[in-house]
């Protein structure tokens, strides 16, 4: 069943790689990874919501979320976090040697990734800030990555953005590969922004973690997403017992 009106991947991380692992040269997916933040924006963005309804795969990335999504039986074993996921997928594309290309990010973090992943081959473009709104710099990054052929194209311009970018390129169907809406994952994975220790993680308290590192940045929109996400949840258990 949809909760939050999101059809949720229903496999576990091992399995989603291999299916990810299957898509690499066909035409064009992408996987979202749903939060706390992609709810409360899906409430009133009707764009977001389509680019997410048009995912290949929409993974709950949130341990916060998935006691929601068990209590309504959503058939989710696992949350899979984006920079989880991130890190597995590129331990993959080490292995088979695939070509990656990045959309945003920075420079120094592409170095590390280069190093720390000899056998993959990285392509890169970074759209200037504001490009969403500028139609001709977003067709720019469409066509960077429609004429960049590659396994795998990490979207790293943040949420709804990238998902909107992952869904022109879907329609287009000039593009090959699968797509990982996965935001920051690449500074945490580059060393960039130290993520919260596993035993954080376990405990569904990385968003804490990341308030505490990132305080200006991040402490408004929890704050926001917090008193948001609770009437949502709230009328999710009203419409759920409203089921016959």
């Amino acid at each position: 069943m949809k909760v939050f009106g999101i059809d949720f991947y229903k496999g576990d991380q091992t399995h989603l790689i291999r299916a990810i692992k299957g898509d690499v040269n066909k035409p064009f997916g992408y996987v979202v990874t749903a939060n706390v933040n992609h709810v409360v924006l899906l409430e009133n963005d009707s764009v977001f919501r389509n680019a997410y309804d048009a995912a290949a795969y929409r993974v709950c990335d949130s341990r916060v979320l998935m006691p929601v999504l068990r209590k309504f039986d959503a058939g989710v074993p696992e949350a899979i976090p984006g920079s989880t996921l991130t890190v597995s997928v590129m331990d993959e594309a080490q292995r088979e040697g695939w070509t990656v290309t990045v959309v945003g990010s920075t420079t120094d973090v592409l170095q590390v990734l280069a190093q720390r992943y000899p056998a993959v081959t990285f392509l890169h473009y970074n759209p200037p800030m504001g490009f969403i709104d500028n139609p001709a710099e977003v067709e720019a990054t469409l066509q960077f990555v429609e004429q960049h052929r590659a396994q795998l194209v990490i979207m790293s311009v943040g949420s709804p953005r990238q998902e909107l970018l992952c869904k022109m390129i879907a329609d287009r169907g000039l593009a090959h590969g699968v797509g990982l809406c996965t935001g920051a994952a690449l500074n945490f994975l580059s060393g960039k922004v130290q993520r919260a220790p596993m035993w954080v993680q376990k405990l569904s308290l990385e968003w804490l973690h990341r308030i505490l590192s990132e305080p200006r940045r991040l402490a408004g929109r929890y704050w926001h997403d917090g008193r948001r996400i609770v009437p949502i949840i709230a009328r999710q258990y009203s419409q759920q017992r409203q089921k016959p």
